[in-house]
């Protein structure tokens, strides 16, 4: 059959013969171009199918993971606390021997955390895995810590997204940049004992109120711990990839991490780290959101980025922003320095909801607040408000405060309307209030409503489960902390009718409630975010002048109801210095501070007059 004319050309020819015109001469037999054979299959599959059945493969096991990480619960902090890191470890992870307790929370690591969890491509070992990092074992388990630990991981990246990349091989477009990786493990190490970390601070040799502490690190003459090699590798990769513009949004990814790090560890170089996070913001375009543009025309894109992918990736970029804001703006509260970025160059929205980030879910501009907007601290929607939110709030209110003490002596001298008094006043030089101010006033009305404002089902950093809201526990200290930054330079603590006096008192016994709250419960104060023990110590200081002046007008009852909630500060500063070094030096200050209002008293007395209470602190 093969041999014959196939069908079309008989028909053809059959064709030809009938319908041509006479004379016309034919061939007898059709001419035809026989059917070709089919190839044969040989069994082996050419180049282009196998890449078709790899890539099919991947896809499948990318869907199963995302099933995976979308079912998989991580485990709460309320049910388990990581072993302290502050002291050298070189045990395997969660070593019951190397570990410390903490409260009453489990001092290990939980078991679960300890085994990697089942990975496509982390149970093997990849030949060109990146030389600094740790091992995949070591590395996950940081990763694990990290994400379950710190109160803002899954915040500052989106968790199901970020685990489904690190399972991709290391040279794969999507694996996590270098320094975000050195970053978290850098992190990571503060809620572990399975890598090594800093001695305890030697405060006979450093100073506790120095900010060039690494003067100090030189002299030490010890190999660096893991974490700080960490941070510096982290460092360096960054620094490379910035300058070439490579992935941005995990160099300011790392860039935030690194400032959690040296806020953490008392680090000098946190006050340039946070202003470098705050400055990258501004070519990345993630301090202001259309349509609220510049109208000038440039020869600059308004970002440097591409446009956002997808709803997550919108969310994410817009979330780093505000870590990256919250992270400068708390740092500020505890010196006089400038900001990096003023708050009028700020038109952005808000985050959503962390569940609705989890999830992706679209929420238009229309149902959430702009950072502009003018009633932003005393309106809390309920349909678009949770810890992260008014979290960003509170940063937003300790800038304001801020703000106004750093710029009040200059905008009254200029005549500026924000310094200016609620009363005629001629001279720019002569003593003035700034409590009389509009401005101030107007501050400060906002300042108490905003905890007054938070709708009802916040108003307690506990859930319903009595488990801690860390992110809701930190906007609420830092909401109490607001008011002592705005009233405690105009404290009157003598004064019996001041105003300003009441107010800060008032803040630090609310701090003291919310220590109450937390001790309430089995959750490990150490694992707050380091920043919160700097609202501990603000009260603590508030405290020290009360008593001091309670040890003046030797009112008895008065000094031990303040030498009990600096008691109760100290205990918690304490707790937190377990884990971040930071507490360490703020309880060392604070006990110094003590002791001088206790000096000072002792000193006006004579020896047969002093306080028995203040003779007996003085001894100590």
């Amino acid at each position: 059959d093969a041999k014959r004319p196939c069908s079309t050309c008989v028909r053809s020819h059959k064709h030809a013969i009938a319908h041509s015109p006479a004379g016309t001469v034919h061939p007898t037999e059709p001419e035809c171009t026989f059917d070709e054979p089919l190839e044969l299959n040989t069994g082996v599959d050419g180049p282009r199918t196998k890449y078709e059945k790899l890539e099919n493969r991947i896809a499948e096991l990318e869907a199963l993971l995302q099933e995976k990480n979308g079912t998989q619960r991580l485990m709460s902090p309320q049910n388990g606390s990581p072993a302290s890191s502050n002291h050298d470890r070189d045990s395997g992870f969660g070593s019951e021997s190397d570990s410390r307790s903490s409260g009453s929370t489990p001092a290990l690591v939980p078991a679960a955390l300890s085994t990697p969890l089942s990975m496509p491509g982390m149970d093997m070992t990849w030949t060109h895995w990146p030389t600094d990092l740790p091992g995949p074992d070591l590395l996950r388990h940081l990763v694990d810590v990290f994400f379950t630990f710190h109160p803002h991981a899954s915040q500052l990246f989106h968790t199901s997204t970020f685990m489904t990349s690190l399972s991709l091989p290391p040279d794969h477009p999507k694996f996590p940049a270098v320094p975000v990786l050195h970053a978290i493990c850098a992190v990571g190490s503060l809620y572990t004992s399975a890598v090594t970390s800093a001695p305890p601070v030697n405060f006979d040799k450093i100073p506790a109120d120095e900010i060039f502490t690494e003067r100090y690190r030189i002299k030490e003459n010890r190999p660096d711990s893991f974490a700080e090699q960490q941070a510096t590798l982290a460092k360096e990769a960054l620094q490379r990839m910035e300058i070439m513009g490579l992935e941005l949004i995990q160099v300011l990814q790392s860039t935030i991490l690194l400032s959690w790090y040296y806020c953490s560890n008392a680090r000098c170089q946190l006050f340039l780290n946070c202003a470098h996070s705050m400055r990258l913001c501004v070519p990345l375009g993630l301090n202001v959101c259309p349509p609220f543009h510049t109208i000038s025309r440039s020869t600059r894109p308004a970002s440097v980025l591409s446009p956002a992918k997808n709803v997550v990736e919108d969310e994410l970029r817009r979330n780093v922003f505000w870590f990256a804001y919250a992270m400068e703006r708390q740092h500020g509260c505890s010196n006089g320095w400038a900001l990096s970025l003023d708050d009028n160059d700020i038109s952005q929205l808000l985050p959503v909801q962390s569940d609705q980030f989890d999830n992706g879910k679209l929420v238009s501009p229309s149902e959430r607040q702009w950072a502009h907007s003018n009633d932003l601290l005393t309106v809390h929607p309920e349909h678009q408000t949770d810890g992260l939110i008014l979290y960003i709030k509170a940063s937003i209110l300790l800038s304001k405060v801020k703000t106004f003490n750093l710029r009040f002596r200059a905008k009254h001298f200029s005549g500026d309307g924000e310094g200016s008094l609620s009363y005629n006043t001629f001279r720019a030089d002569e003593p003035v209030d700034p409590r009389n101010t509009m401005s101030f006033i107007d501050l400060d009305g906002t300042v108490t409503s905003f905890i007054a404002t938070f709708p009802s089902h916040l108003r307690n950093p506990l859930t319903k489960d009595e488990k801690m809201d860390c992110t809701l526990f930190a906007a609420m200290a830092m909401s109490h902390v607001a008011m002592i930054v705005l009233h405690e330079p105009h404290a009157d603590i003598r004064s019996r009718g001041c105003i300003s006096a009441l107010k800060i008192l008032t803040a630090t016994r609310s701090i003291v409630d919310l220590i109450y709250t937390a001790w309430s419960t089995t959750f490990d104060l150490s694992l707050f975010e380091s920043f919160v023990s700097f609202c501990f110590f603000a009260g603590g200081r508030v405290l020290s002048r009360f008593l001091q002046a309670a040890l003046e007008e030797e009112a008895e009852d008065q000094i031990k109801t303040f030498r009990s909630e600096m008691g109760v500060i100290r205990t918690a500063i304490e707790q937190m210095s377990t884990r971040h070094r930071i507490a360490s030096y703020l309880s060392r200050m604070l006990d110094d501070l003590t002791a001088k209002s206790e000096v000072r008293w002792s000193e006006t007395l004579s020896p047969t007059t002093a306080h028995p209470l203040a003779l007996e602190s003085v001894v100590v």
